[in-house]
């Protein structure tokens, strides 16, 4: 996978104020950039866990924990579901 480094220029005293390192920063910036994105549509579930530098199934839980939906079903998509696995039994 190719990537590529961004250079986002942070007021250091931003640090201090959310008792992080730098590395700490980076990380929950990462973290919150790919959880803001999926939850906008922007990018898919695996595209953010894989931005966020999680497992899929971790980034579901924590993503699960912030009460976010981690489906686009939208209720009528769930009552169409039911329905054809009911006729399929």
């Amino acid at each position: 996978m190719n990537t590529t480094t961004l250079n986002v220029p942070v007021e250091t005293d931003i640090f201090l104020a959310l008792n992080q390192t730098k590395e700490e920063f980076t990380k929950d910036l990462k973290r919150w950039a790919a959880v803001s994105m999926f939850v906008f549509g922007k990018i898919s579930l695996p595209r953010a866990a894989s931005l966020a530098g999680y497992h899929r199934y971790d980034f579901e839980k924590m993503v699960a924990e912030l009460n976010i939906n981690i489906s686009k079903l939208d209720e009528n998509d769930a009552i169409r579901e039911i329905n054809i696995l009911q006729e399929l039994s």
